[in-house]
């Protein structure tokens, strides 16, 4: 049979095991966020580097006959 310290041990359990439960969650929406973000500043920057290779590209070509 049990006794009430181990149904207190049971109930603790439960509270911990909740708890860790809840941590991990918050840390899978957090991981979630991070990467939505990290793929949008990526597109944003593989946009600019595209842009800044052009541009370069192109000053090049406009200078390249005063040197």
């Amino acid at each position: 049979m049990l006794s009430w310290k181990d149904i207190l041990v049971q109930q603790e359990r439960y509270k911990d095991a909740l708890r860790e439960a809840e941590k991990e969650r918050l840390i899978r929406q957090d991981l979630a966020r991070f990467i939505i973000n990290h793929r949008f500043y990526c597109r944003i920057l593989r946009w600019f580097g595209s842009q800044l290779v052009t541009w370069g590209y192109r000053l090049q070509e406009r200078y390249s006959t005063a040197m």
